[in-house]
Formats: structure tokens, C-alpha cells, sequence
């Protein structure tokens, strides 16, 4: 992919934003953010670390389905192989000391918004070829973790509710983009000074775990936008193979309705490797919707691989996309904004620096543009 635009390379950061740093995920994260992000505590520690946060999953009310309630053989203590699709009407909880794996062209689909589908177990998780699990939140803990070509974990268009006190959806009625990582775009007169649906979940942009947003509508008595991407959280101890698509991003809207905004995806790992794609892109509308967050934390990711956060095509106005999200690699302390080359008058906002470790370079890139605040005190430009 042709890189465009600047790298930014942060070297001081102001004492007025101190009161904003967030805590180390390696200290235990927390799952929070201004005006939501995350929710209550609960949830399973995982490789010596404690994954707190909106885990339905991890509550002492959840009951884990035996391998046979899934269509499957043998045991989730030993191997269980799913070999038939499943159509769910709630939250899937899998737990066990062994391994799973999900024979080819298997379907496990959870179609309701906001709905979680969690698979947690200390062997590994073998997804094969053509297996689509769809749903609003996945959640797959193992010591290694493989996608095979032409399969995906898809949270696209299926969020939940964001967090409270946030202005991701536009309420004006003019089909504009919702909000997230980046703005979602509107498609008034003047491009550069409106936009739709706002940022929000900037202080967690290192372990994102929000929902996007809807696109603005036309009509007030009818919702035409397309809905927020959902929340997608890959752990493996050792390797992580993703040869298939791991995607987040915002639903299409229409002529009358503005893109969702991409969604939320956390990937940890020793080493990333494969040939697929990860996507929280925003979703294509009148306006388009802004890309979501992706944080990757990897001891080693292979440069094959596919990483989008660019924001969605505008029917209405088709020089001025979604702004892009943002993609936060934790061991190169680097953050990215990248739009994919898509145009867009539409910034991305870089609010209060959040991490308590400054970070090595900020990169914009492929048409993307930003807003630096007057916190971020001193900022040197390399061309």
C-alpha cells in the first residue's frame, strides 16, 4: 500500500494532561473510557494478565455449553470438532482445558445485536476454511489461535449500544457518518468545517473495547443509517494465524442514511503472521461512517497481512470519505491513521495524550488527516 502523508513524531507532551493517562494493559486492564467504553468488572485472567470489562462470558451466572450442545465430538477438555452450523438466540460461552476445532464451511451465527460468542480454552483454536462466526462481540483466548484462507470472525454492522455520553450517532438529519475512531462525514455545503457523528474511546485506543456507532438518517421516523461495527478480541499465548478476515467495520447505509462507524478490535500475541485482513473500516452511506480502533499487541507481526481503519465511501460527496481510525501497535509504541488512499476533508481528532509511555511516532497516513490539539505540546514533522 502507498504511503501518504506525514510521520509525526511526539517528543514532549504537555503537564496539563497528565490527569488523562490510563493504566498499562499489562498491569490489568480495565475496560473503561469517558462516558462509557467498557463496562463492569468480571471476566477470566488470561496468561498471567486480568481481562476486565464487558465479559457476559466471565459472570458467575454464565454456563458454558458442553461440545455436544454444539454439534460437536469429543470434549472441550480434550479436542472438540464442531462439524455442524449453528444458529444461536443469545450469548455462547465455551470453556475448557483443551482444544477446539471447526470444520470447514461450519456456520455459528448469533445475529442479534450486541450478541457475544466467547470461546475460551488453554490448547488452541483451529477455524477452518469457509467457517463464518458471526456475531455483535467474539472473544477467542488460546495458546494459538488459526484462521484458514476464506474464513472470518464478523461483529460487521452488529454493535450493541456505544458508551454513554458520546455523540457517535448525528442527530441532524442530513444522512451524515457516525463516529468512532474518526469523524463520520457529512455531506453539507461546507465539508471542512461539519462532520457527523464525533470521536469517542480516545483514552482506550491501546485496548479498545467499544462499540460503533449508527449513521445519521433523513427522516426522523425511520433509520436509515447503517449500524456501528461490533468488538472482535483475539488472544493467544504463542501464535496467531490469520489467513482469513477479522472484521469490525461499520454496516452500509443507503442514499437516506449515512455508513455506521468501524468497531473495535484487540489482538494479542507473541507472533502475528498470515495472509488475511483486519478491518474496523466504516461503513459506505450518503455520508460515510469513520473508521473504529485497532490495537495490536504482538512481539512480532508479519508485514503480509491487511490492517484497515480507513473510513467509508460517501455517496453524497464523494471527495470527502469518513475520517480513519486509528491502529495502535503496542511494542513499536506507534499509533497510525490511515485512510486507504480514500479522499476525505473529514479529520481525525488527536485528543489528550492517554498512555503514561510516550509514544514513538504517530504516523498519517494515505490521505487521512488530523486535528492536533494545543496539549500535545511540541511536535516535529518529518516529511
Amino acid at each position: 500500500m502507498r504511503r501518504v502523508g506525514l510521520w509525526v513524531v511526539v517528543l514532549v507532551v504537555a503537564a496539563a494532561v497528565a490527569g488523562l493517562v490510563g493504566a498499562s494493559p499489562a498491569s490489568g486492564l480495565v475496560l473503561a473510557d469517558e462516558g462509557g467504553g467498557g463496562g463492569g468488572a468480571g471476566g477470566r485472567s488470561f496468561d498471567g494478565g486480568a481481562v476486565r470489562g464487558e465479559f457476559p462470558c466471565g459472570s458467575h451466572t454464565a454456563r458454558s455449553r458442553s461440545c455436544e450442545e454444539m454439534n460437536g465430538s469429543g470434549s472441550f477438555d480434550t479436542t472438540c470438532v464442531i462439524g455442524s452450523s449453528s444458529s444461536l438466540d443469545g450469548d455462547l460461552c465455551v470453556y475448557g482445558d483443551g482444544s477446539v476445532v471447526i470444520s470447514p464451511h461450519v456456520k455459528i451465527i448469533c445475529p442479534v445485536a450486541g450478541c457475544y460468542i466467547a470461546i475460551n480454552v488453554s490448547g488452541s483454536i483451529t477455524i477452518g476454511e469457509h467457517v463464518d462466526l458471526i456475531a455483535g462481540s467474539v472473544s477467542l483466548y488460546a495458546t494459538n489461535v488459526s484462521l484458514d484462507q476464506r474464513s472470518t470472525v464478523n461483529t460487521t454492522g452488529l454493535a450493541g449500544e456505544p458508551p454513554p455520553q458520546t455523540s457517535g450517532t448525528p442527530h441532524s438529519l442530513e444522512g451524515a457518518g457516525g463516529g468512532h475512531g474518526g469523524r463520520g462525514a457529512s455531506c453539507k455545503v461546507s465539508n471542512d468545517t461539519n462532520w457527523g457523528g464525533d470521536v469517542y474511546a480516545w483514552s482506550t485506543l491501546a485496548w479498545p473495547w467499544s462499540y460503533g456507532s449508527k449513521g445519521g438518517s433523513m427522516a426522523a421516523d425511520h433509520q436509515f443509517g447503517g449500524d456501528g461495527g461490533g468488538r472482535v478480541m483475539l488472544r493467544a499465548s504463542e501464535f496467531m494465524n490469520v489467513d482469513g478476515d477479522v472484521l469490525a467495520e461499520g454496516g452500509v447505509g443507503s442514499l437516506k442514511g449515512g455508513g455506521g462507524s468501524g468497531g473495535s478490535i484487540m489482538i494479542y500475541a507473541f507472533k502475528l503472521y498470515g495472509n488475511g485482513t483486519i478491518s474496523a473500516a466504516g461503513g459506505n452511506g450518503w455520508g460515510g461512517g469513520g473508521g473504529g480502533r485497532i490495537s495490536l499487541d504482538c512481539y512480532s507481526i508479519q508485514q503480509d497481512l491487511e490492517i484497515t481503519v480507513h473510513g467509508g465511501q460517501s455517496f453524497g460527496c464523494p471527495q470527502n470519505a469518513g475520517a480513519a481510525g486509528t491502529i495502535y501497535e503496542s511494542s513499536l509504541q506507534t499509533l497510525k491513521v490511515s485512510n486507504g488512499n480514500y479522499t476525505t476533508h473529514t479529520e481525525t481528532p488527536l485528543l489528550g495524550f492517554p498512555m503514561t509511555r510516550l509514544w514513538s511516532n504517530v504516523l498519517v497516513e494515505c490521505n487521512a488527516k488530523v486535528l492536533v490539539p494545543l496539549l500535545w505540546s511540541r511536535v516535529q514533522v518529518c516529511t
